[in-house]
């Protein structure tokens, strides 16, 4: 029997100073977009604007998200259903996901925060005030 090799995520570099849209730069990185996610559905975005200290950060807070007790987690309901906690699913064991309802408004983004960490509000809410 023949192993199966795990895909390779793609890593995609969004940090061109070229990356302007109609660009020949920008079309093509568009062509890759796509194709990693239809062919893989993700890949690594490289964009050296963010502070590798702000990236650390959501990456770790990311993690203490999704490691909340599952009840915390499906408290997140919206008027979209799409944007309701989705997770624990046998035909997707390793897939969950949280969104916020209208994440560029800082009330929605409170809300979200208050929800799943009631009494850590403070130190989230710290980490995404540092760099706005």
């Amino acid at each position: 029997m023949g192993s199966q090799s795990q895909p390779k995520i793609p890593v995609i570099d969004m940090s061109n100073e070229s990356l302007k849209p109609g660009t020949s730069t920008w079309l093509s990185t568009c062509k890759e977009i796509r194709h990693a996610f239809e062919q893989i559905g993700c890949f690594e975005a490289i964009y050296r604007e963010v502070p590798l200290e702000l990236h650390n950060n959501v990456f770790a807070t990311a993690a203490e998200l999704f490691d909340l007790p599952n009840e915390i987690k499906m408290k997140n309901k919206s008027t979209k259903t799409y944007f309701d906690y989705f997770g624990q699913y046998a035909s997707l064991p390793l897939y969950e996901s949280l969104a916020i309802d209208n994440p560029t408004s800082l009330e929605s983004t409170q809300s979200f925060t208050t929800l799943m960490w009631p009494a850590e509000i403070k130190a989230f809410g710290e980490i995404l005030s540092t760099y706005s």
